[in-house]
């Protein structure tokens, strides 16, 4: 089965536990956008935007010739205590709390692809659980409501990650209120199930292959 397709202008959020397929359901809808020359705002929390590179090479997700289509906000690398530079296609951000430099670093990427006259961007936000552990579920809620206009304003797509496990059900609850189709991960036997509140074609466990 294909996974859920990402309808521009809407809001996602991916709930899995930890080894249950959420890195290769998201590096799937990385390979979708590039196929489509889709550009893609990835931000990460918890690990290094040169590791998430690392991965997509392993899993033969190429990228570097078309003109970096993908772009990074690093919220990890700086939380090592080492001042890393920024790159062309990475701007790196004090941790993960910093939600106003995400905020201005995302501007600035979307302002760029505005000029280039790329299509509609997806943003990956991997992932909420990071953030949420140091937050309380409220700011943090007020923080993704604006995040998902400023997409949706531009037509893009937004992609959230949660940790299923690690969060009480008042706070998944607020965080299920803001988005348009909840995609939920469980492995079963080495193989990974999917299945989808809001999007059509995916009411029901079934296989990824």
């Amino acid at each position: 089965m294909p996974v859920p397709h990402l309808q521009p202008g809407s809001a996602s959020l991916i709930i899995a536990s930890p080894l249950s397929g959420k890195k290769e359901l998201l590096y799937q809808y990385v390979s979708g956008c590039l196929k489509n020359k889709q550009p893609i705002i990835f931000i990460s929390t918890d690990t290094s935007s040169e590791e998430i590179k690392k991965e997509l090479l392993k899993n033969k997700i190429f990228y570097a010739s078309q003109g970096n289509i993908i772009k990074f906000i690093d919220c990890f690398s700086h939380q090592t205590g080492n001042i890393i530079p920024d790159k062309l296609d990475i701007k790196r951000v004090a941790g993960p709390l910093a939600l106003n430099e995400i905020s201005i670093a995302m501007a600035e990427i979307e302002r760029e692809f505005l000029r280039k006259n790329k299509p509609a961007h997806t943003v990956i936000f991997d992932s909420l659980s990071t953030v949420l552990m140091y937050s309380n579920p409220e700011m943090v809620g007020r923080f993704i409501q604006v995040l998902i206009a400023k997409v949706k304003n531009k037509a893009g797509s937004i992609i959230f990650t949660i940790e299923q496990g690690m969060h009480d059900e008042k706070t998944i609850i607020t965080m299920e209120h803001l988005m348009d189709g909840i995609i939920t991960l469980k492995k079963e036997k080495e193989k990974i199930m999917i299945k989808a509140q809001g999007i059509k074609g995916f009411e029901e466990w079934a296989e990824i292959k």
